[in-house]
């Protein structure tokens, strides 16, 4: 019995032999290519940052806090003399706000959303210390 490989076969020239071409493709770069992983800009890390974290449950968990407290505000200002026309703010936006802030899919977002009680980040003061001289006029 004559044993046949697959470059040997006639019409399959040898540089088409699966077997003998590296798995690796040398076009992509990352993880198994053998070539290190491409650096990205800050801007597409962030994206990527983002799409990781599409469809985590932990994205809801402050859901009902933060319409609750867009509620209040839009209430509050609403009834305002000094401002006309006031426009409702809509709470995915801010809750956007507070993910950008966080940062998405990061263990800080279960425990300090807004980097509230980070080392060296004061901006909790501007709003829970009301003596404090403030930088704007709210």
């Amino acid at each position: 019995m004559v044993n046949r490989t697959a470059s040997a076969h006639k019409g399959i020239p040898t540089t088409e032999n699966p077997r003998e071409r590296p798995q690796v493709n040398t076009r992509t770069t990352g993880k198994g290519s053998g070539h290190p992983p491409k650096k990205l800009s800050p801007l597409d890390e962030w994206k990527a940052g983002r799409e990781k974290a599409i469809g985590n449950p932990d994205w809801y968990i402050y859901d009902n806090t933060i319409r609750k407290l867009v509620s209040e505000i839009n209430r509050h200002l609403s009834t305002s003399k000094n401002i006309e026309k006031y426009k409702p703010l809509d709470w995915k936006l801010i809750k956007a706000m507070i993910w950008t802030e966080t940062g998405a899919a990061v263990t800080a977002w279960k425990t300090r959303p807004i980097q509230i009680g980070n080392t060296g980040d004061e901006g909790i003061k501007e709003v829970v210390i009301p003596a404090r001289p403030r930088k704007y006029n709210i």
